[in-house]
């Protein structure tokens, strides 16, 4: 028996499930990422003890299919802590994760008429739940709900401060945009998610998952970008130029492309129009992240504190590292990690490391001045393509896309732009586009000689 040959482009972590998957069903797998890591943006750097994740962060509940894989791989998940900050009039006031309907009606984050009105987007959010729609990893069902931006929509039911104080803090911590940029599809999954009560993350980073497929993963070919794929009438034909700028072709039974979105057009476009349609409507950020050690911890038990636009229009969210897990930092140290707006990412890409590092620290110190001569140690990470930028509409362009996805075909999709963005996403649509294939193409075949000599 001859086994099934594909070929992955991409090895971000929805590429290395598809082939991790398709190898566990017997076929032979290669990947080609043009990057030279793997992982796309889940990657976690390690400097002086100190543990980054300068992409990825962490898992949250309403995260099964990203958390089942990595469970099945052996890796060790910590809960995080469960405090939330919003900072707010010079102060970070905490929300527990746990107990967020009672510390939500006890917070004076918002007033008492704010959170009145919020019940009316409670049970907005709660009826498109249970009604299906809001399915993290497909929100194909979500697309009737795409006719507004996430601050529009929050205004309308419950005013300016719901949007200042919880609207813009969650698609600022998602997206990294503010919530006049992005659909309310967004803010409404997000809601869900804040409900589930809790986030983990990896023990020793959020990349252990990348570099447990790696160690099961037959052959990643690393610095070398697919330039031409190619549908033929047995299989398909992928071009690709090597570490020395040769340029090569491969045959195989299947493929999966699992490449940023527009590198995918590039590939499929004139066989898939709707892809050419899909990345003209979906654009990507950019994002800045900014390291930073601290020779003691901050005074604050919140792993995550959202910053409103009008509180600093250009910095989203620290995230409290140290407190995300133990092992993130020395003993007595703290690690913070600054995300940028996405259009302050933008406007400040090309500046120093040693600018954007003053700037950061000014949030950092206005937020925890306790931390004043304690910094030892900085990590500037720049994203030139970061997250999808799901703008009213764009959902339903996702929507007409992935409804038309053909599950018998030889190339098959996944990514996080699939639906919303996020790991969950990326692997739920790497084991899709396995199965598809094991499915439709899977059955093992004999060689010429083979059928002789059976027949």
């Amino acid at each position: 028996m001859k086994s099934r040959r594909a070929v992955v482009a991409g090895a971000g972590i929805a590429g290395l499930t598809a082939a991790y998957r398709l190898q566990q069903a017997g076929w032979t797998v290669e990947v080609f990422e043009a990057e030279p890591r793997a992982g796309g943006r889940v990657e976690t750097i390690t400097r002086h003890g100190y543990c980054v994740d300068t992409g990825a962060t962490a898992f949250a509940a309403r995260y099964p299919i990203a958390t089942q894989l990595a469970k099945e791989l052996g890796l060790r998940m910590v809960d995080t802590a469960p405090y939330l900050g919003v900072y707010r009039g010079g102060r970070v006031r905490l929300l527990r994760l746990d107990r967020l309907l009672r510390s939500g009606l006890t917070t004076d984050a918002l007033s008492w008429s704010t959170k009145l009105r919020l019940a009316r987007v409670v049970f907005d959010v709660a009826r498109a739940s249970l009604r299906g729609m809001l399915s993290y990893d497909d929100l194909r069902a979500a697309a009737p709900l795409d006719t507004e931006t996430a601050r529009d929509y929050i205004r309308r039911l419950a005013g300016d401060e719901a949007d200042t104080y919880l609207g813009e803090p969650i698609t600022r911590a998602l997206l990294l945009a503010n919530s006049d940029k992005v659909s309310r599809v967004e803010l409404m999954s997000g809601l869900v998610n804040a409900v589930a009560g809790h986030l983990s993350t990896l023990a020793g980073g959020q990349a252990a998952i990348i570099d447990a497929l790696l160690s099961r993963v037959q052959t990643v070919h690393l610095r070398s970008p697919v330039v031409s794929l190619t549908d033929t009438a047995d299989g398909v034909r992928l071009g690709y130029r090597d570490p020395e700028g040769q340029t090569k072709t491969v045959e195989a039974d299947a493929c999966v492309v699992a490449t940023p979105l527009p590198v995918a057009a590039s590939l499929c476009a004139a066989a898939n129009p709707r892809l050419a349609t899909l990345n003209d409507a979906l654009r990507f950020t950019r994002a800045i992240n900014v390291a930073v050690g601290t020779t003691r911890a901050p005074d604050t038990p919140a792993f995550l504190v959202q910053l409103p636009a009008a509180e600093d229009p250009e910095i989203c969210m620290i995230i409290v590292e140290s407190n995300k897990a133990p092992d993130r930092a020395p003993a007595g140290h703290g690690l913070l990690s600054v995300s940028w707006e996405m259009s302050a990412a933008a406007a400040w890409m090309q500046r120093s490391d040693d600018e954007l590092i003053a700037r950061s620290l000014q949030t950092v110190l206005r937020l925890f001045p306790e931390l004043r001569d304690t910094v030892d140690f900085t990590y500037v990470r720049r994203w030139p393509v970061a997250l999808p930028q799901t703008r009213v509409g764009v959902y339903q362009q996702i929507a007409e896309f992935t409804s038309h996805i053909d599950p018998t075909s030889r190339i098959q999709f996944a990514g996080d732009y699939l639906s919303q963005t996020g790991q969950n996403t990326a692997v739920a649509w790497g084991n899709r586009a396995a199965a598809n294939l094991q499915e439709h193409h899977g059955h093992s075949v004999y060689t010429k000689q083979e059928e002789f000599t059976h027949g």
